[in-house]
């Protein structure tokens, strides 16, 4: 028997993964419709995405981060700012400052750079952003 769907099972965002062995390159990637996203590959330049983003251990992006949660497996040479929780694993290595309300760091995870945390609502509502000029 056949499993009816509705149109809304068709147009709702199953996400955007970029493939091991895959690079981007761009000034500025930006998922708008896209709940979640897995890096798997490379990422050159500045993500942005409301909901998730997962960055596997074999995943690498060179650029700064704008998300809502992040999880961390892989490389980010960037800083990165999540308005909900930033999760490190054991295999994450991180150079860049982080701006976040929570911070999970696992055993191993290395980060080289300074962290701050419990943002305020007010933070929240200004959207800050990190400067692209090094």
């Amino acid at each position: 028997m056949a499993r009816s769907r509705t149109a809304d099972e068709f147009t709702k965002p199953t996400g955007t993964i970029i493939g091991k062995g895959f690079t981007i390159e761009a000034a500025r990637f930006v998922c708008n419709e896209a709940e979640t996203m897995r890096v798997d590959g490379t990422i050159i330049g500045n993500i942005e995405i409301d909901g998730v983003l997962n960055i596997s251990d074999s995943g690498h992006v060179n650029g700064h981060v704008n998300a809502g949660s992040v999880r961390v497996a892989g490389r980010v040479t960037g800083n990165i700012h999540c308005s909900n929780a930033l999760h490190l694993a054991s295999t994450a290595d991180v150079k860049g400052d982080v701006l976040t309300t929570a911070l999970i760091v696992d055993d191993g995870a290395v980060m080289l750079g300074r962290c701050q945390t419990n943002l305020s609502v007010e933070n929240k509502m200004l959207g800050l952003t990190y400067s692209t000029q090094e």
